[in-house]
């Protein structure tokens, strides 16, 4: 038997398949409702994955802000509990000094 007879015999086994089953009134309707959900409605297979994606995205971001708010709180709570990390701060972030000091600020 050759390749073309082949592909012309499986041609009209699954096209034979598809008349069969779209000869059944329930198989053809839930063909058509299973087509309808996953390709055609508003809510369709291709928003569900695009929400998943979303949605997985938005977990890891909010795992990295967790993480990120409990660094802050252990830097506040030092900060709170060490009067030398807190002058530290002071004169770094609010440029604050004692009266004898001089500040400079160098801008790159």
């Amino acid at each position: 038997m050759t390749k073309r007879a082949q592909i012309s015999k499986l041609k009209g086994t699954v096209i034979g398949f598809i008349k069969d089953v779209l000869r059944n009134k329930y198989s053809a309707t839930s063909i058509l409702a299973i087509a309808w959900v996953m390709f055609i409605s508003d809510v369709d297979l291709f928003y569900i994955i695009d929400e998943q994606i979303q949605l997985n995205e938005m977990r890891d971001e909010v795992k990295q802000t967790s993480l990120k708010n409990v660094d802050l709180q252990l830097r506040l709570d030092e900060i709170k509990s060490n009067p030398e990390v807190l002058e530290r701060v002071a004169r770094e972030r609010y440029f604050m000094k004692l009266p004898e000091e001089d500040v400079f600020r160098i801008v790159e």
